[in-house]
């Protein structure tokens, strides 16, 4: 059954003195007799009994007197956020080669899976940033993985605390939702953090939460370990993996190894159908519309004026987002908020957070501006078209020359070109004794200066630990 809302309830108390307004007006005796005051008031305007009508109606109107729109279904894939850690610890070579490239294999691992689901990618270090929002396109992901090492990181240090805070900002709406940390070092303050930072906690009294679950795993041994020589050779202490376990049962997750099969590490099913709130219909407005009849009898030649007023409205300069679109695109559902957009820029951000960048791409085409140039530059770079990226950036700068970033990417990739192997593989001929190392892809050339840029905005976060 649909259900009358008062958005503002408190506007109600507005009655009290329209009451005694209106209760007055009543028991007012005339000073005079009708046909004396007629005579004497003949150019007085009339009483006017249309006022406590019309304000009454504006009482009400401002109210807000609303009614529920209909509910969608939302059928969504379940999401799985990745939470790596990329600190200078991760360089130990326990387990061999080292422990971040275990992390990036066991990652592309769970990435080979055809199971439906959307990935999120947070990287951390000292500090935790989203480095891929939720998406589905799997190549995307598959792109950064590869060189994500701790060089990309702008500050040292290790803070998982930092990354299950922004997954449960960011992404913690989401249902189904799991996190998987991986890492190799949990202390207790971090420990301590995380658990009061979760929505609820599962035990014995609430073995039930609609939280996201945690997974963790450790890729650490249970002896002391060092990193390697250009790092120093610092100890590493063991991590206690019964108060990480302990830590992950109450989350409703588990510590795992990065030996399981990766099935058995994406626990989750298809995603239940969600009950997507479209909001209120306020009707209001519509009551406003019956005080115009009202303003019309309150002066002389009001009906001119209004539609003078109408004639002259000038058109919207630009076109505002739908509430829809805006609300889905807060939300976190890129997806649906893209196909809601008008707007190209608007819709085309929506995919590019969605990862969808070749739609991305195409949406920002529509548009000549140096914010669209820009955008789809950054969108192309993503999808490996280093030429048309250029392109874009160079569109952006003959529209405006001073775009501090467009010149930075722009140069980034020209000297990834420059430093990329040729094609014959030959080495150059004045240091034919040097190895060849593997160019930088360009999306995780591109994610370092996005994170560098990231870092200097924020504040310096504490550092609890040297590495």
């Amino acid at each position: 059954m649909t259900e009358l809302t008062l958005l503002r309830p408190a506007w109600l108390l507005a009655l009290i003195p329209w009451l005694l307004w209106w209760w007055q007006g009543r028991r007012r005796q005339p000073l005079l007799a009708a046909p004396l005051a007629h005579y004497l008031y003949a150019a007085q305007p009339g009483p006017r009994p249309w006022r406590p009508l019309a304000t009454l109606l504006m009482i009400a109107a401002l109210s807000g007197p609303a009614l529920p729109r209909a509910e969608m279904s939302v059928s969504g894939p379940p999401l799985d956020v990745w939470l790596l850690d990329l600190s200078s610890s991760m360089l130990a070579t326990d387990p061999a080669p080292d422990r971040a490239t275990r992390a990036r294999l066991l990652l592309q691992d769970l990435l080979a899976l055809d199971d439906g689901r959307r990935v999120a990618l947070i990287l951390f270090a000292a500090d935790a940033y989203l480095a891929m929002p939720p998406t589905q396109d799997k190549e995307a992901v598959g792109r950064l993985l590869p060189d994500l090492t701790p060089d990309v990181m702008p500050i040292q240090g290790s803070a998982p605390d930092r990354a299950v805070r922004l997954a449960l900002t960011r992404l913690g709406a989401e249902t189904p939702v799991r996190l998987l940390l991986i890492t190799d070092q949990i202390n207790a303050a971090q420990q301590a953090s995380i658990r009061q930072d979760w929505p609820c906690q599962r035990g014995a009294l609430s073995p039930r939460c609609d939280a996201p679950r945690l997974d963790i795993v450790l890729l650490a041994g249970d002896r002391v370990a060092q990193l390697p020589a250009n790092q120093g050779r610092l100890a590493l202490p063991p991590p206690d993996r019964a108060a990480i376990a302990a830590l992950a049962e109450s989350t409703g997750g588990v510590l795992m190894s990065s030996d399981r099969d990766p099935e058995l590490l994406s626990p989750l099913g298809p995603g239940p159908r969600r009950q997507h709130d479209s909001g209120w219909l306020e009707l209001g407005p519509y009551l406003l519309l019956l005080l115009l009849p009202f303003a019309l009898l309150a002066r002389r030649g009001t009906l001119w004026g209004l539609l003078l007023v109408a004639l002259l409205q000038p058109p919207p300069l630009h076109a505002a987002p739908s509430e829809t679109a805006l609300r889905l695109y807060r939300q976190g559902e890129y997806a649906a908020a893209a196909q809601a957009f008008d707007d190209p820029i608007w819709r085309g951000n929506a995919w590019y957070r969605a990862g969808e960048y070749l739609r991305a791409a195409e949406a920002y085409a529509e548009v000549s501006s140096a914010t669209a140039h820009y955008n789809r530059g950054n969108a192309l770079a993503h999808l490996g078209q280093l030429k048309e990226a250029q392109e874009a950036y160079e569109a952006t700068l003959a529209l405006e020359p001073n775009h501090e970033d467009a010149s930075y990417n722009l140069a980034l990739l020209r000297r990834q070109q420059a430093d990329a192997p040729t094609p014959s593989g030959e080495a150059p001929k004045q240091a034919p004794q040097a190895r060849q190392e593997p160019a930088t892809a360009p999306p995780v050339v591109l994610l370092k200066e996005r994170l560098r840029k990231l870092a200097e905005r924020a504040p310096t976060p504490p550092v609890g630990e040297p590495w």
